[in-house]
Protein backbone atom coordinates (compact mmCIF):
# COMPACT_ATOMS: atom_id res chain seq x y z
CA UNK A 1 0.00 0.00 0.00
CA UNK A 2 1.35 3.38 -1.01
CA UNK A 3 -0.32 6.60 0.14
CA UNK A 4 -1.20 8.97 -2.72
CA UNK A 5 -2.76 11.69 -0.56
CA UNK A 6 -4.73 11.83 2.69
CA UNK A 7 -7.73 9.89 1.37
CA UNK A 8 -6.25 7.73 -1.43
CA UNK A 9 -3.83 4.81 -1.65
CA UNK A 10 -2.35 2.63 -4.38
CA UNK A 11 -2.72 -1.05 -3.68
CA UNK A 12 -0.24 -3.32 -5.42
CA UNK A 13 0.26 -7.07 -5.45
CA UNK A 14 2.09 -9.88 -7.23
CA UNK A 15 0.85 -12.85 -9.20
CA UNK A 16 0.52 -15.97 -7.07
CA UNK A 17 3.11 -18.70 -7.69
CA UNK A 18 2.23 -20.73 -10.77
CA UNK A 19 2.01 -23.96 -8.77
CA UNK A 20 -0.60 -22.46 -6.40
CA UNK A 21 -3.05 -21.17 -9.03
CA UNK A 22 -6.24 -23.16 -9.63
CA UNK A 23 -6.56 -22.70 -13.37
CA UNK A 24 -5.90 -19.61 -15.45
CA UNK A 25 -6.15 -16.42 -13.43
CA UNK A 26 -8.95 -14.25 -14.83
CA UNK A 27 -8.42 -11.27 -12.54
CA UNK A 28 -8.28 -10.04 -8.98
CA UNK A 29 -10.61 -8.86 -6.27
CA UNK A 30 -9.52 -6.01 -4.02
CA UNK A 31 -11.53 -6.00 -0.79
CA UNK A 32 -11.35 -3.37 1.93
CA UNK A 33 -13.23 -1.86 4.86
CA UNK A 34 -12.77 0.57 7.70
CA UNK A 35 -11.33 -1.49 10.55
CA UNK A 36 -13.70 0.20 13.03
CA UNK A 37 -16.69 -0.91 10.92
CA UNK A 38 -16.01 -4.65 10.91
CA UNK A 39 -19.77 -5.33 10.92
CA UNK A 40 -20.17 -3.42 7.63
CA UNK A 41 -19.79 -5.33 4.35
CA UNK A 42 -16.48 -5.26 2.53
CA UNK A 43 -16.10 -2.99 -0.46
CA UNK A 44 -15.12 -5.18 -3.43
CA UNK A 45 -13.38 -3.91 -6.56
CA UNK A 46 -13.21 -6.54 -9.30
CA UNK A 47 -10.31 -6.21 -11.73
CA UNK A 48 -10.97 -8.34 -14.81
CA UNK A 49 -7.38 -8.57 -15.98
CA UNK A 50 -4.63 -10.95 -14.94
CA UNK A 51 -1.96 -8.38 -15.85
CA UNK A 52 -3.20 -5.44 -13.74
CA UNK A 53 -1.24 -5.52 -10.48
CA UNK A 54 -2.14 -2.09 -9.02
CA UNK A 55 -5.31 -0.18 -8.25
CA UNK A 56 -5.90 3.28 -6.81
CA UNK A 57 -8.47 3.41 -4.01
CA UNK A 58 -9.99 6.84 -3.34
CA UNK A 59 -12.55 8.29 -0.97
CA UNK A 60 -11.01 6.88 2.20
CA UNK A 61 -11.15 8.67 5.54
CA UNK A 62 -8.18 10.68 6.81
CA UNK A 63 -6.07 8.94 9.45
CA UNK A 64 -8.29 5.87 9.36
CA UNK A 65 -7.27 2.23 9.71
CA UNK A 66 -8.43 -0.11 6.91
CA UNK A 67 -8.22 -3.85 6.31
CA UNK A 68 -7.20 -4.66 2.70
CA UNK A 69 -7.14 -8.01 0.91
CA UNK A 70 -6.35 -8.98 -2.67
CA UNK A 71 -7.24 -12.36 -4.08
CA UNK A 72 -6.85 -13.88 -7.52
CA UNK A 73 -9.82 -15.59 -9.14
CA UNK A 74 -10.16 -18.16 -11.90
CA UNK A 75 -13.00 -20.19 -13.36
CA UNK A 76 -12.52 -22.51 -10.34
CA UNK A 77 -13.25 -19.70 -7.87
CA UNK A 78 -11.39 -17.37 -5.54
CA UNK A 79 -7.91 -18.00 -4.26
CA UNK A 80 -6.66 -17.52 -0.69
CA UNK A 81 -5.85 -14.09 0.69
CA UNK A 82 -4.36 -12.53 3.79
CA UNK A 83 -5.36 -9.23 5.41
CA UNK A 84 -3.07 -6.21 5.41
CA UNK A 85 -3.87 -3.32 7.75
CA UNK A 86 -3.17 0.17 6.44
CA UNK A 87 -3.73 3.58 8.05
CA UNK A 88 -4.29 6.62 5.84
CA UNK A 89 -2.29 9.76 6.56
CA UNK A 90 -3.27 12.77 8.60
CA UNK A 91 -3.33 16.23 7.04
CA UNK A 92 0.20 17.46 6.50
CA UNK A 93 1.87 14.04 6.83
CA UNK A 94 2.52 12.68 3.35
Amino acid sequence: MTPLNFTSVRASWQLPPANSAYGIILGFKLLYRNKRSAAEPLTVITIRSNSTLTKEVTGLGKYTEYDFQVLAFSSAGNGPSSVQVFTTNEDGKL
